[in-house]
C-alpha cells in the first residue's frame, strides 16, 4: 500500500512542501513546532498501532469506547453530536458537556488511529454539529451555563481532527471562537483559564497576535488556581487534583509561544512541588478529590491519569527533555492500565497502588468513604472519569512519534509496537516499523522502508531509568549514541530501504525505599462521609519494586462477583448494556507480605503468548523473598489498610512473584519498609 494513503493532512501540505524543497536544509525550522518549543505533535494519522498496543485499542473499542451506551447517562445521549438533554439534578449543568467532551476526544483519537468506522462517525458528526453551533459572536457550542471549560476539553478533539484530516473548517472557526473573547468574556477564573491551551494552538496556526496577547494578559492577571504566585510559592499545595494537573500546562505553553523565562520557571517549580509531595510510585499524583499526599493509602482519580500524562506531553514538546516522556510512560503503563479491567468494560473512579479489596463499600478515601468509587464498574456516580478513561491510551499512541525542530527530523519519543509513515521535505515517503514488546522488554527494533536512499535525522529517546546504558546497532554494526543533554540522541545519515536500527536499554530491577510525611490537602466541602485526620497520617514509609517504566505488584488472588446492589448514591444509574458489569472483588489468599531486608529482585522473562496485560499471560515477573507481617489485615474487614510503620514478621520465608502493576486489579505494590 502507498504509505501516503495514511497521511491525509500531510497530503494537503504537499503542494507547499514542493515549493519549499529547493531551499529546505537540515537547519530549516519546522513551522509546526512552537517558536520556543522543541518538538511538535501532529502525526496521529501517520501512526499505525501494532502488537499489544493494537490489541489494547481493539479491546478499548470492543469495550466501553465502542459501546458508549454501556456507560449510561450522559453517554447514552447525542453528546457533542446534537442536543444533550439534562437528566436529573445531580451535579452542575455543564458537567454533561465536560464529560462527553472527554469521551469524544478519546473516541475520535482511537478512531483516527484504528480506522474504526463507528468512532469515525462520532468524529464526523461531532465536528459537524459543533462547527454548526455558533452564536452571533462566533463562539462555538455555547452550553446552558455558558461555561468555557467543556469547550476547552472539546478543543483537543478538534485539534486531533485537524491533525488527522486537515479539515479546512477548523482553524477559521477556532480563530473566530477565541477572538470573540476579548472585551466580552473574562477567562480569569478556575477552569475557564484552560481556554489558553486552544487559544495558543490557534495562534500558532494563524499568527493572530491578539490571541497570544489575550492569553498572556489573562494568565499574568493572576487570582486563579495555580497562578504565578502559587506556582512559585513553596507553601503546601491546596487544590483539586484534576484542576492542578490541567493548570500546570498553561505556563509551559506560554513559554513555548513567548520564550519568557518567567513562564518556564513557574511551570517547572509547580511540577517539582507536585512531584515531591503528591506523586505516587505508579506515576500519577494522588487526588481524592484534592491532592492527598504520597502515603500508602493515597489514590488518584482516573481523570488525573489522562490529564497529568497529557500535561506531561506539553512539557516534553516544549523542553525536549526525556524525563517528561518517562513520566508519561510510567503513568500510562501503570496507573492507566491498572485502573481498568483488562477487557476495558469496567474502570475505577479512584485507584491506588495498594488495593486489597474492591467492592461497593470499600472506598478507603476520606472523600466518599465507604462507597463504591474504588470498585471496578461500568458506571459511577460522577461521570467525568467514564469519559476521561477513554483518553489515556489514544493520547499515548498519538504522541509516540513527534516532529523535530528541523523539517527533516523524525522523533521516536514514546515506545511500543507500531509503525509510522511520513512524507520527507523532498517529497519522498518513509515508513518506519517499530518492533518491540516494550515496556516488557528493553530492546526496540526500527526497520526503514524507502523507495530511494535519503538523508534525514532520526532522533530517539534514552529513557532515564537506563542511566545512559544504551547501545545502538545499525545493520548489525555498533553506532555512536550521543545524548544531547536532554535524554535524546540523533543519528543523521542517508537511510536506505531495509536499514535497521536496534536500541538496547540496560534496565535493572530495583527495590526502592521511600519515606513520606503523607501531607494531605483539604477535603471538598459537603462531604458528609469524611474521616478526621489521625496521628498515623504523618508517618509513612514503604518499599516498591521497579524495572524500566514498570512498577511491579503482588497480584492478590481474588473472587469476582457481580454487584447488583442499588446503592443510594448511584442515583439509580446502572450499566446501559448487557455484558457490562459492576464488580465486587475480594481477596481469597493472604497478601500481608514484606520483602525481606537485603533481597535481590530476580527478573524473569516469560515466553507467553496473548495480551501482556492479562495476568495469566504477563510477559515478565520479578521474584523476591518475603515474609508475612503479623496482624496486618483489612481495616474493618472492608477497607485497604495502610502500610504499617512498625511491625513484626513471621519466621518462614516465601518466594513471591510480582507481575507488572497494569496486569493487576487487587494488588500489593507498596510493601512495609523492612
Amino acid at each position: 500500500m502507498d504509505i501516503r494513503a495514511r497521511l491525509p493532512r500531510i497530503a494537503v501540505l504537499m503542494a507547499a512542501l514542493t515549493v519549499m524543497m529547493g531551499s529546505c536544509t537540515k537547519e530549516t525550522r519546522n513551522p509546526d513546532v512552537a517558536p520556543f518549543g522543541t518538538y511538535a505533535e501532529g502525526l496521529i494519522a501517520s501512526v499505525e498501532p501494532e502488537g499489544w498496543i493494537k490489541e489494547f485499542l481493539d479491546r478499548q473499542i470492543n469495550g466501553l469506547t465502542g459501546h458508549k451506551d454501556a456507560l449510561a447517562y450522559p453517554y447514552d445521549t447525542d453528546m457533542w453530536m446534537g442536543e444533550t438533554q439534562r437528566v436529573g439534578d445531580w451535579g452542575c449543568d455543564w458537567w454533561r458537556f465536560e464529560q462527553t467532551a472527554y469521551f469524544t476526544d478519546g473516541a475520535m483519537r482511537a478512531g483516527y488511529l484504528t480506522g474504526d468506522p463507528s468512532l469515525l462517525e462520532i468524529a464526523s458528526r461531532s465536528l459537524d454539529y459543533t462547527l454548526g453551533t455558533v452564536d452571533e459572536h462566533g463562539e462555538l457550542a455555547v452550553n446552558a451555563e455558558h461555561c468555557l471549560w467543556p469547550f476547552a476539553v472539546f478543543f483537543r478533539a478538534m485539534q486531533a481532527a485537524y491533525e488527522a484530516t486537515g479539515d479546512e473548517r477548523i482553524i477559521p472557526a477556532l480563530e473566530k471562537h477565541y477572538t470573540s473573547f476579548p472585551g466580552r468574556i473574562d477567562i480569569v477564573d478556575d477552569r475557564e483559564m484552560m481556554s489558553i491551551e486552544g487559544m495558543l494552538w490557534t495562534y500558532g496556526k494563524t499568527g493572530n497576535k491578539s490571541l497570544l496577547n489575550f492569553a498572556k494578559d489573562s494568565w499574568d492577571h493572576g487570582g486563579f488556581p495555580l497562578d504565578e504566585k502559587d506556582c512559585l510559592s513553596d507553601a503546601p499545595i491546596d487544590e483539586h487534583g484534576v484542576t492542578y494537573c490541567e493548570h500546570l500546562k498553561l505556563p509551559m505553553l506560554l513559554y513555548a509561544y513567548t520564550g519568557e523565562e518567567k513562564y518556564l520557571n513557574a511551570a517547572l517549580h509547580a511540577q517539582e512541588k507536585l512531584e515531591r509531595y503528591h506523586l505516587l510510585p505508579d506515576g500519577v499524583p494522588s487526588s481524592g478529590e484534592d491532592l492527598m499526599g504520597n502515603g500508602s493509602l493515597a489514590s488518584h482519580e482516573t481523570c488525573d491519569i489522562s490529564d497529568y500524562s497529557w500535561t506531561m506531553g506539553h512539557f516534553l514538546l516544549t523542553t525536549g527533555e526525556a524525563r517528561w516522556a518517562d513520566a508519561i510512560e510510567r503513568a500510562v503503563f501503570n496507573a492507566g492500565v491498572g485502573a481498568i479491567t483488562k477487557d476495558f468494560k469496567a474502570f475505577q473512579y479512584f485507584s491506588a497502588p495498594n488495593q486489597f479489596i474492591s467492592t461497593g463499600i470499600s472506598d478507603h478515601n476520606r472523600y466518599s468513604h465507604g462507597r463504591c468509587k474504588m470498585a471496578y464498574r461500568a458506571t459511577h456516580q460522577t461521570e467525568c472519569c467514564a469519559g476521561n478513561v477513554q483518553r489515556f491510551m489514544p493520547n499515548y499512541v498519538s504522541r509516540m512519534w513527534l516532529e523535530g525542530s528541523s523539517e527533516n527530523e523524525l522523533v521516536a519519543a514514546l515506545y511500543g509496537p507500531c509503525s509510522v509513515s511520513r512524507i520527507l521535505p523532498s517529497g519522498q515517503g518513509v515508513k518506519i516499523h517499530e518492533g518491540t514488546e516494550y515496556p516488557f522488554e528493553d530492546e526496540v527494533r526500527f526497520t526503514f522502508e524507502l523507495n530511494a536512499p535519503e538523508r534525514f535525522a532520526f532522533t530517539f529517546r534514552i529513557p532515564g531509568w537506563c542511566n545512559g546504558n544504551v547501545t545502538a546497532r545499525i545493520n548489525g554494526h555498533k553506532a555512536d549514541v550521543k545524548d544531547n543533554g536532554k535524554g535524546f540522541a540523533t543519528i543523521s545519515r542517508k537511510w536506505k530501504d531495509g536499514d535497521s536500527l536496534v536500541l538496547a536499554f540496560g534496565f535493572e530491577s530495583r527495590i526502592v525505599n521511600f519515606e513520606s510525611t503523607d501531607a494531605e490537602g483539604r477535603l471538598p466541602e459537603g462531604n458528609e462521609a469524611s474521616l478526621p485526620m489521625t496521628a498515623a497520617d504523618s508517618l509513612c514509609r514503604y518499599s516498591y519494586v521497579t524495572r524500566g517504566p514498570l512498577l511491579f505488584s503482588y497480584a492478590i488472588p481474588s473472587k469476582w462477583e457481580e454487584d447488583n446492589e442499588d446503592w443510594f448514591y448511584m442515583n439509580g444509574k446502572k450499566p446501559g448494556l448487557p455484558g457490562y458489569k459492576c464488580w465486587n472483588i475480594t481477596p481469597t489468599a493472604p497478601w500481608n507480605y514484606a520483602i525481606e531486608s537485603g533481597a535481590k529482585p530476580e527478573f524473569i522473562r516469560k515466553d507467553t503468548e496473548g495480551f501482556p496485560f492479562d495476568p495469566q499471560t504477563a510477559r515478565c515477573s520479578i521474584r523476591v523473598p518475603a515474609r508475612k507481617v503479623k496482624g496486618w489485615t483489612l481495616d474493618e474487614e472492608r477497607y485497604t489498610s495502610r502500610v504499617p510503620y512498625t511491625f513484626e514478621l513471621e519466621d518462614s520465608t516465601e518466594y513471591i512473584e510480582l507481575i507488572p502493576y497494569g496486569c493487576t486489579n487487587l494488588r500489593l505494590t507498596l510493601f512495609p519498609w523492612n
